[in-house]
């Protein structure tokens, strides 16, 4: 099974006056939910997160109405149709409940199969990103086991004869005889489950996209010394994109010129509301979701930013990042934001907004959001950053009715250490490695 993790976005329109309905199945789900969790885990082997909401209208641009819509995002591992089976399988009678209430729902679906074939042709593209990459949900709780179970016999060793001041090398055989001698942790003998290919998959798009660029600069170069048609063509790529790009960025400039419409201040209520729902003492969920800012440019750029976002997401990290993804609906009028993440909303929002090189990415996203902060040339601050940004957080903050997570007590911090653990496992390594290494205990 591939260990790449992904995402999927489900959404339909619905009218107004059936958000309290589907609130209060969602609600009653969410309910339900915590005293069948383990259920949930068991029958739902691929999935790591569901946030699952409804999105009341909202105003683009003044004028034109946004519909109100149900949300439902899920954050996996391996095929996509195989995930899509699960959900069909396990939450159909949920699915149909809710979904019903749209008109975009076909109502003679009927069965799994039905409902599969409606959540793929409902699912839309956004970017998506991941902080534990290539852990598939069974490790989770298998690679924290094995890690407590070996410090807890390492205490035990620390009092027994022979075990003063044992080298690195020495401790690392120890803990590998015992994991040996233990029926309970031989699975551990064996290497994680490969990631090589997992990884040039990953990488694919990016390497792809990087070759069209080079081959067209060979091409521009040849074209100069050979009269060759194809050449021509190739040439023409690189300076088209380059072009494309320029002229995007001009056209944001002068977008950037509008005057800027601050978000409302949000009641202290609202906020509450938001704050309650985050009692997790590890992991909480939160989404935002606004309406761009006025203007076509905002459209095109932002779905010109997602698209290269996905192509690098390899490469990115967030310490504090479970999953997080971004995508437009309506038409591209409105943007989407949902991350699983450590700690609480308003300290996750700070681990950005407090942070240089953050911030700029941010405004990449963000800036285009309706009452977000203003930027020049797309990452220079505009006025008074922080508080705007923070106003803007909270203004398009939405509630989630439902939320599952595989694992609520893990930081991503503590999956990566679990991971490399077990990798050192029976792999020789210098001293210096090792010692690293032992620390991850």
């Amino acid at each position: 099974m591939s260990s790449i993790h992904k995402g999927l976005t489900v959404t339909v329109s619905i009218d107004e006056d059936r958000l309290e309905a589907v609130n209060a199945l969602l609600e009653g789900f969410r309910k339900d939910l915590a005293d069948d969790v383990a259920t949930y885990r068991q029958k739902l082997p691929s999935t790591f997160f569901i946030s699952w909401l409804t999105l009341p209208a909202q105003s683009y641009a003044e004028k034109e109405q946004l519909p109100a819509r149900i949300l439902l995002m899920t954050s996996y591992v391996g095929s996509k149709r195989r995930h899509i089976k699960e959900l069909a399988s396990v939450m159909g009678k949920h699915l149909k409940m809710v979904f019903g209430h749209s008109h975009e729902f076909p109502h003679w679906v009927e069965g799994n199969k039905g409902m599969e074939d409606f959540l793929n042709k409902k699912g839309v593209f956004h970017a998506f990103y991941s902080g534990f990459k290539f852990v598939l949900p069974e490790d989770v709780p298998k690679e924290k086991h094995l890690k407590e179970t070996v410090y807890t016999y390492l205490n035990e060793q620390r009092s027994t004869e022979g075990f003063d001041q044992p080298s690195p090398e020495q401790i690392k055989q120890k803990i590998e005889a015992f994991i040996c001698d233990n029926p309970d942790l031989k699975w551990a003998y064996k290497r994680p489950h490969e990631t090589k290919r997992d990884r040039l998959k990953m990488l694919v798009p990016l390497l792809l996209f990087a070759c069209i660029m080079l081959g067209s600069l060979v091409c521009l170069v040849l074209s100069f010394f050979m009269d060759v048609l194809i050449l021509k063509i190739g040439a023409i790529i690189l300076p088209a994109f380059l072009l494309v790009m320029f002229f995007l960025f001009l056209w944001l400039r002068i977008n950037e010129n509008n005057p800027h419409i601050p978000n409302k201040p949000v009641e202290d209520g609202w906020i509450r509301k938001i704050v309650m729902r985050e009692k997790n003492p590890v992991i909480n969920e939160m989404t935002v979701i606004a309406p761009l800012k006025k203007g076509w440019i905002r459209r095109i750029f932002l779905a010109v930013s997602l698209r290269l976002i996905s192509l690098v997401g390899y490469f990115t990290y967030i310490p504090t990042v479970h999953t997080a993804r971004w995508l437009q609906i309506d038409k591209g009028k409105r943007l989407v934001f949902i991350a699983n993440f450590d700690n609480i909303s308003e300290a996750y929002a700070h681990d950005f907004v407090d942070s240089e090189n953050r911030s700029r990415n941010l405004s990449v996203i963000f800036s285009h959001a309706a009452g977000f902060p203003p930027t020049k040339w797309l990452v220079k601050k505009g006025y008074n950053h922080r508080s705007e940004y923070m106003k803007g957080v909270r203004a398009h903050q939405k509630i989630t009715q439902f939320w599952y997570a595989f694992n609520t007590e893990l930081s991503v911090e503590n999956l990566k250490t679990n991971r490399r653990f077990r990798e050192g496992l029976f792999k020789s390594m210098d001293e210096d490695k090792l010692r690293e290494w032992l620390l991850t205990i």
